[in-house]
């Protein structure tokens, strides 16, 4: 049960930084003309909303890794805090991952 309250309080916390960074994220790209060269104005419309969501993208892989985790530790009989790192690894890894695809959608 304790578990799922420090799963909880990470998912809310995560999910606050993703609303504070959801905000400059979406305003990234309103000083943007045709001519600038910023890897931020080159970006398409879909890579554009791809950046917004990333945040949000992060929290969601943060509660994979901590839902992987608790599985795994359950399915190996571990103690469940393998959750906490993995979910924490799966919040920073998606972080790389969307902003190439952001590049490249």
């Amino acid at each position: 049960m304790w578990l799922v309250a420090v799963i909880a309080v990470l998912t809310l916390a995560g999910s606050a930084v993703a609303l504070v960074l959801m905000l400059p994220l979406a305003m990234a790209t309103d000083p943007c003309h045709g001519d600038d060269t910023e890897w931020v104005c080159q970006l398409s419309a879909r890579g554009q909303n791809l950046l917004v969501l990333l945040p949000w993208l992060a929290v969601g892989g943060g509660l994979a890794g901590a839902t992987a985790g608790a599985a795994l530790a359950a399915w190996r009989r571990w103690t469940p805090l393998i959750g906490i790192p993995l979910a924490v690894l799966g919040y920073l890894v998606v972080v790389p991952i969307g902003y190439e695809l952001t590049l490249r959608v």
